[in-house]
């Protein structure tokens, strides 16, 4: 594969100007810009209706909503806490029976 280095480049530069005039080459580059330009442009023009709706207008804002985050671990730790507090709820209710049978019962024993 050749080497093409700046002195090659400038020679076919110079062959170009030769060949089809400066004015020509300047005006082909010019409609080159023109076309880049217009292309851009029009990606830019798709680019923005992607974002609007068929009528023209702009989509709503997506809904906020409050919600809460389930974590299962935290579930879980939730539902363990309720049986503890229900069990605590139920020794204590055993307990002050078993505090009230006792009572009555020395009251029996003694007859009050």
């Amino acid at each position: 594969m050749p080497n093409i280095g700046p002195m090659e480049l400038l020679i076919i530069l110079v062959i170009a100007l030769v060949l089809f005039g400066g004015s020509r080459l300047a005006g082909n580059l010019a409609g080159i810009g023109k076309g880049v330009g217009r292309s851009i442009r029009e990606f830019k023009e798709e680019v923005k209706s992607t974002d609007q709706d068929k009528d023209g207008n702009k989509p709503a804002e997506p809904e906020v909503v409050e919600a809460e985050i389930v974590d299962d671990r935290a579930a879980e730790l939730e539902r363990r806490q309720r049986d503890l507090e229900a069990r605590e709820q139920a020794l204590k209710e055993a307990e002050l029976e078993a505090r009230e049978a006792a009572l009555n019962s020395r009251q029996a024993e003694t007859g009050h």
